[in-house]
């Protein structure tokens, strides 16, 4: 994989990881607004926030690997 390849991709996985973590301090925001009053809404921004955290998770060590690709 040439570099210009690693760096688009890089590029990409930056963007991904950029918007899944926006999308964690959302959910995990609305989780505990104030507003939000029924606990099954609240629990459901919760468990979004973890998924979005995971998704993070998952992205960071690829990341890691896409520069000592071939």
């Amino acid at each position: 994989m040439n570099d210009a390849i690693k760096h688009k991709l890089l590029g990409e996985f930056e963007t991904m990881r950029l918007i899944e973590k926006d999308a964690h301090e959302f959910y995990l925001k609305a989780s505990t607004d104030p507003s939000v009053t029924q606990p099954s809404v609240r629990k459901c921004f919760s468990r979004i926030a973890e998924d979005e955290k995971r998704h993070v998770e998952i992205v960071e060590p690829i990341m890691n690997i896409i520069p000592n690709c071939m």
